[in-house]
């Protein structure tokens, strides 16, 4: 049963809003999510998933690039929840993207307690969030866990992150130079309990058929340091020989004014995404 802390509506009326929605049972503040569900019966529901380098600099409450990222979705007619998850240094991974399968759960039983279509879920992540929606789309382990597939997911939308953390380079060192390497890495040991754990957070280990439709997206001014057009070319190419629909869209501005501009008349990440959601399986034949 879904815990609700909260629950309002907004000013016209027709939109419900439900605010804190618990999605793990009695669990911490930060495994909340808000849903906005429209009037009208959307065609698809959007799960975003915040940035902030899985620390405890990210939170969709207070961040003002963050907080109102679902308003341009709902007013295309789409459904749409925005989630916290646990973060580091308190926590480490895998509870970050443990937490992201069970909203996947949370958002689908709501979606589909209103007449929605539950299979019709994109995630979208950006920054660190874009990280965990392209894990959860590609490591079956974790929809596993709570009972479902990435064949429950409608797509993947990846925005502003490297698809491969560890890249060709760190491929070719033995396992102890790894783990020493990991060692005097502050920010990996905040992060990850064990230099496996930072080995298994890379989505491009786990590409397979299974891997729903996916659209990358990066930002103009972010193509070359760290090498997101490359890795993300790289990510499509390899979805694409496996037949998945696939695609790479270069987008005007920064890493963050990338995704604060969503919500401005003609933007052009938002007109990607949304022709994404509504015809997932045309983007890699564009």
């Amino acid at each position: 049963m879904l815990a609700l802390l909260a629950t309002t509506f907004m000013a016209d009326g027709s939109t419900e809003v439900l605010k804190n929605v618990q999605y793990v049972k009695d669990g911490l503040p930060d495994q909340t999510l808000d849903f906005y569900w429209p009037g009208q019966k959307p065609k698809a529901t959007v799960l975003f998933i915040h940035g902030g380098s899985l620390n405890e600099s990210g939170e969709r409450r207070t961040s003002a690039v963050y907080r109102d990222i679902c308003k341009p979705f709902v007013d295309a007619g789409f459904g749409c929840a925005t989630m916290d998850y646990r973060l580091a240094p308190t926590h480490k991974w895998p509870a970050m993207p443990q937490d992201v399968a069970s909203a996947i759960l949370t958002v689908r039983q709501l979606v589909s307690s209103r007449g929605g279509d539950p299979d019709r879920l994109f995630l979208f992540g950006h920054s660190s969030g874009c990280h965990l929606a392209a894990i959860l789309g590609t490591d079956l382990k974790y929809l596993k866990d709570v009972g479902l597939t990435p064949g429950n997911l409608a797509g993947i939308i990846a925005m502003g992150c490297v698809l491969d953390l560890h890249d060709s380079a760190l491929r070719r060192v033995t396992a102890d130079q790894i783990r020493q390497a990991f060692i005097r890495d502050r920010s990996s040991t905040d992060r990850y309990l064990t230099p496996e754990d930072l080995l298994g957070a890379n989505p491009s280990y786990h590409i397979g058929p299974h891997v729903p439709p996916t659209l990358v997206l990066v930002a103009e001014q972010e193509r070359f340091m760290p090498p997101i057009l490359e890795q993300g070319a790289r990510f499509v190419r390899r979805l694409l020989e496996k037949k998945i629909p696939a695609n790479l869209v270069i987008v005007p501005g920064r890493h963050m004014s990338s995704i604060s501009d969503i919500g401005q008349p003609d933007n052009k990440s938002f007109a990607a995404i949304r022709a994404f959601l509504e015809n997932p399986g045309r983007v890699g034949s564009q």
